[in-house]
């Protein structure tokens, strides 16, 4: 019985070692967002970010007209394909109070 208790204890130490090396780790990794991804050229911000699991998106911004361009890469085609575009001028013109929905209170669509 004294073997296996001793063999407990250093199974134990050795778990309190590797969970402060990992947290030692983690601790050292940065919680910011990197900017490395972004690129910026003329008058166009381009981006790459994911956008579900296993998928990226290519962001256009066009910065003299403020549209925004989202592609998606289709593996199946091996082409980018427009996923979805915005006015951003119009976005933040709106004044909505930066709820970003354009619903009323009862759910219904606003209409302009």
């Amino acid at each position: 019985m004294k073997r296996i208790e001793t063999a407990c204890y250093f199974l134990i130490a050795s778990a309190f070692v590797l969970a402060g090396l990992l947290l030692n780790q983690l601790s050292a990794m940065p919680n910011t967002a990197e900017a490395g991804l972004v690129i910026a050229r003329d008058n166009f911000t381009l981006m790459t970010a994911k956008t579900r699991s296993n998928e990226e998106a290519l962001f256009i911004l066009n910065n003299t007209t403020s549209k925004l361009l989202i592609y998606s890469l289709n593996l199946g085609r091996e082409r980018l394909e427009l996923a979805g575009g915005a006015d951003m001028s119009d976005i933040f013109s709106r004044g909505t109070g930066g709820g970003g929905d354009d619903d009323d209170r009862d759910g219904r669509r606003r209409t302009r």
